[in-house]
């Protein structure tokens, strides 16, 4: 473990897979629960973790905790395309603006047809910037499945993206 204390470790990463949760779409009370729980769990079973593992230890109870609740309220909760970082928000002009969130709009729905363990991935990797490694680590994967499963989700979000665009071609003639 570093010099931190164990305490500041898990702050620290506790307040990582709060963001993550956000980004996934949870609502901010739903985060907080879930974050709650996850490292009152952590609390509870210390003694078991690994110390250069918690990181990864601490996601897997989010993302399962994540798919309790969500799963529970039979509903499919959407990205919240307005935390992605994949379109530039240096825009300069109303029009840009709106081209913008039309954009942001297109992914979003794009993301959401998505099976969950893809979009999970792409968001990682993208939007929290994990490495291959880390992403391995929390779902317990080699970094080489790590990587083939991200090319499927990239393929699969090409697809899907340019089948989008086609329809509203089509339905635009």
């Amino acid at each position: 473990m570093s010099d931190k204390s164990l305490e500041e470790l898990l702050i620290d990463e506790i307040k990582i897979v709060f963001k993550f949760l956000l980004k996934m779409g949870v609502s901010i009370e739903d985060a907080e629960d879930i974050a709650q729980e996850t490292l009152y769990k952590a609390l509870k079973y210390i003694d078991s973790i690994d110390s250069d593992r918690v990181r990864a230890w601490l996601f897997k109870v989010a993302i399962n905790d994540y798919y309790t609740i969500y799963g529970r309220k039979k509903r499919r909760q959407e990205i919240d395309i307005d935390n992605l970082d994949v379109i530039g928000m240096f825009t300069k002009s109303a029009e840009d603006i709106f081209l913008t969130n039309e954009k942001g709009r297109e992914i979003k729905s794009t993301l959401a047809m998505l099976q969950p363990e893809y979009r999970d991935l792409l968001v990682l990797k993208y939007t929290m910037n994990f490495s291959y490694r880390d992403i391995a680590d929390v779902y317990g994967y080699s970094e080489d499945k790590v990587k083939v499963y991200l090319y499927r989700a990239r393929n699969r979000f090409k697809q899907l993206w340019e089948a989008r665009w086609l329809n509203e071609r089509q339905e635009g003639k």
